[in-house]
C-alpha cells in the first residue's frame, strides 16, 4: 500500500514541476498579443488623427485624372 501512495505522490510531484514550463510557453504568446494590440490601437488613432490630410490628398489624386 505504501509503494501505491509513494508512486502517487512522485508522479504528482513530477506533473507540479512540469507546470511552470507549460505556463512560461504561454507567456510569450501573449506579450506579442499585446504587443500587437498596442500596435493596432496606435495605427488607429494615428489615422483619426490623420484623416482629414489623406482624405484632402486622395481627393486632390482622384480630382487630377
Amino acid at each position: 500500500m505504501t509503494d501505491v501512495v509513494l508512486r502517487a505522490i512522485v508522479a504528482v510531484r513530477t506533473r507540479l514541476l512540469a507546470l511552470p514550463q507549460h505556463a512560461e510557453r504561454g507567456q510569450g504568446l501573449v506579450e506579442y498579443a499585446v504587443i500587437l494590440g498596442f500596435v493596432s490601437v496606435v495605427i488607429v488613432v494615428a489615422l483619426r488623427f490623420l484623416q482629414p490630410a489623406l482624405s484632402m490628398s486622395l481627393n486632390n489624386v482622384a480630382n487630377s485624372f
